[in-house]
């Protein structure tokens, strides 16, 4: 049986816990309102994401977001649909198609990006005294080498 303080510990974790994950959910809520907006659903914004960095195949795309290919299509015509990416001869490969983002896509990728990047606003509420404690117990918590800079990127494997 636990005792009192693993028990009193394992609450203020969790309310720890529940407390960091508020503030995602709230920068969530708004990058699926932009989403939404666009007549857009997550992986697609997890498309547009990954392009930002510069058109690829659609089977790399499929790679890193782990699914099949013919799901890859539905989210890429979605895509081309609305305006926001188009399918491109690969440079170095004329029979291969590739994906890139329009002059569209480029903006509403940047607007979900800087919606799940910036800080929330809630942080203003912190004194500079107390920004550096917090971002010291973070560093503490997540090593340099794990950040993440996205929500919707996946960090490079660890050697």
């Amino acid at each position: 049986m636990a005792s009192e303080a693993t028990e009193a510990r394992s609450s203020d974790d969790d309310l720890l816990w529940s407390r960091m994950m508020t503030l995602f959910v709230t920068a969530r809520d708004q990058m699926f309102g932009i989403l939404v907006r666009h007549e857009l659903t997550p992986p697609h914004g997890f498309a547009l994401s990954m392009l930002q960095d510069g058109q690829m195949r659609m089977r790399d795309m499929a790679e890193r977001m782990s699914c099949d290919a013919s799901y890859i299509t539905a989210v890429v015509d979605r895509l081309e649909e609305v305006g926001l990416a188009e399918r491109r001869s690969s440079p170095t490969d004329r029979r291969v198609k590739e994906i890139a983002l329009t002059d569209a896509g480029e903006r509403v990728a940047a607007l979900v990006r800087r919606t799940l990047t910036a800080p929330p606003p809630a942080i203003e509420r912190l004194t500079t005294a107390e920004r550096r404690t917090l971002a010291a117990l973070l560093a503490k918590m997540v090593p340099e080498d794990e950040i993440a800079d996205d929500a919707f990127r996946i960090p490079p494997p660890r050697v």
